[in-house]
Order: structure tokens, then sequence, then C-alpha cells
């Protein structure tokens, strides 16, 4: 273990979050690839339960040193693109199932966004008709979505004592990885839905060609702020144990993952041509029928790395 850590990042050893007694795998070692913030960290896979974590970690109140200002989720990019131009292009990704984010067919409600950064998904939420609001652990990035009209409660979802127990959906867009108490997180999630509500997250997948392929240069490790590594037996279990049932997963149609790790490995190897063309597809405007047929191909073969789950409260399916 790298001992150049950031000034004022302390670490700390987990056990399993599911109480498992049983000893743990080394699956690797990795640092982070976004920031290349200093330090180096691991992951271990629960023998009983197969639920990978990082272990050691930063503390949740030092971790905040890798989520730099530049921190991708934290950008307040705008929604773009309106009139019949938009329309054509949602109705073609519905066509091919490339919707990053998908909800249940419910009518819209009260949704609570779960990690909602600057408020770009709420604004589209709330153009279709949804009443939103969110929770976020950055106050820069809250401050963004709150300037959109939003109510954002700001801080660690862990730490929340008390919300509003009404929401028809809760969404957590690629959160659940970054929690450091994912049992308590959920089960205060379960105790804010309506019965027959939906939580709807997506997760990176512990299973992906990425991962394969390039090992600790996946991008979607993301170390350290990826906690917990996901598979859809793991999320399940983990589900369970916080009062939830999974219903329903499947793979989104997305290459980006794979492409990023592409670019990421050949960076390493100073592979400038190789590099060129990874960013190329993953960018290139003549590319999108490359990253068209990559989505479609990675999302059918269940490899695109990113799994995207619906679950609903245990005791309202009885």
């Amino acid at each position: 273990m790298s001992k150049s850590l950031p000034p004022g990042v302390v670490l700390e050893s987990v056990d399993c979050p599911n109480g498992c007694l049983a000893k743990d795998d080394l699956v690797l070692n990795g640092s982070d690839l976004l920031h290349h913030i200093p330090g180096e960290f691991s992951i271990y896979r629960c023998r009983h339960c197969g639920l990978e974590r990082t272990t050691p970690r930063p503390t949740p109140d030092s971790i905040g040193v890798y989520y730099p200002a530049d921190y991708g989720p934290y950008q307040p990019e705008a929604i773009t693109g309106t009139g019949s131009k938009k329309v054509a292009k949602n109705w073609l990704r519905g066509i091919l199932g490339l919707r990053s984010r998908t909800l249940p067919p419910v009518l819209p409600g009260r949704m609570l966004e779960v990690g909602c950064s600057t408020g770009n998904y709420m604004e589209e939420a709330r153009s279709a008709g949804w009443d939103v609001e969110g929770i976020e652990f950055s106050s820069d990035a809250a401050a963004v979505a709150r300037s959109k009209g939003f109510a954002v409660h700001i801080g660690a979802i862990e730490q929340v004592e008390s919300f509003r127990r009404d929401y028809d959906v809760i969404t957590a867009w690629m959160v659940l990885e970054h929690l450091h108490e994912p049992v308590t997180a959920l089960r205060k999630l379960r105790s804010w839905i309506k019965p027959g509500g939906y939580l709807v997250a997506l997760v990176p997948s512990a299973e992906s060609l990425s991962r394969t392929m390039f090992g600790a240069r996946s991008y979607d490790l993301q170390l350290p702020t990826h906690l917990y590594h996901y598979t859809p037996k793991t999320i399940g279990i983990l589900l369970d144990k916080a009062g939830w049932r999974l219903e329903r997963v499947f793979w989104q149609r997305n290459c980006m993952t794979i492409l990023h790790s592409f670019e990421i490995w050949a960076n390493e190897r100073k592979n400038s041509k190789l590099a060129m063309l990874a960013r190329w597809i993953r960018i290139g405007k003549l590319s999108i029928p490359i990253r068209i047929l990559l989505n479609l191909l990675l999302g059918l073969m269940r490899q695109s790395g990113r799994i995207e789950i619906w679950a609903r409260p245990i005791n309202t399916l009885e």
C-alpha cells in the first residue's frame, strides 16, 4: 500500500457490509485514474456473498480530496437540444434502446434524486412532469441545482436524520458504489418510499468486458471513490438486506466504459495513435455509427459495464 497519500486523507479498513464472517480474496490493486491523485488502493471480494469492496479506503471526512472541482458529474452542463431535432434524437435513442436512464412505467409524481449533482437529470424529470428534489454531497454542485429552483439537501445520505416519506420513485444514478454505508443508506431510502414505489439505480458492473481486458486500468473502477463493486447477484443480496426486492436488472447499451479504458491503457503505454483512435471513436461525430454499433453489441452481450436496477420495498409485494 502506497504511503504517498495527500495531506488530510485518512484510511479505514472495513468488513463486508452484509455481515459476512468469511475471509476475503484480493481482486486487484489500483490507483486514481481520473485525476491522478496519489494513493494506491485494493479491492477485496467476500468469499461468502461475493461482494467486492475497496479497503482500506478514505474515511467519509477525507474522501472529498478525491472529488476535486473538475470532477465530471459536478460540472454544470446545460440540457441542450430543442424542437424537432431533439424529438427525433430521443425517438431514435428510444427505438435503439440507448436511453441512459429508464424509469418504470408509472405516472409522474414525487421523485427524489440521490446524488443529484448540479441538477441536470432533475431538469429532465421536471420537464416530464415530476415534482423532484435532491440530495447532494457537494455543496458547490448543490448550489447550482438550487439555482435552477430545486430543493436540495446538502450532505451524505448516511448522515441525513430526517426526510419526507412520500416519494413515488427514488433514483440513484451512479451513486450506490460511492456510499460508505450502503445498507444504512438503502434502509433510509426504504423508509422514504411510498408503498409500491420504486428505487431506480445505475451502477457499474464488476463483471464487465472492460474489467476482463484492462484489469486495474478499467475506467469503471474509479478508485478510491468507488467503494463497492457490484454484480446483479451482489446488488440483489445487499438490497434484500436493506428491505428491498430486486425486480429487474438490465444492461445499459453504452460503450463509454470500454472506450475510456482503452484510451487510458493506450496513454499509459505512450501509444499516441491508439489513444487518438480511442478518443476519436469516443467523441468524434463521424464515429457515431461505430458507437451505436458498440452500444448495441455490448448491451446485448451484457458487457457494457453499466447495469440499471429496479427495486421495490419487500413488504409491499407480499
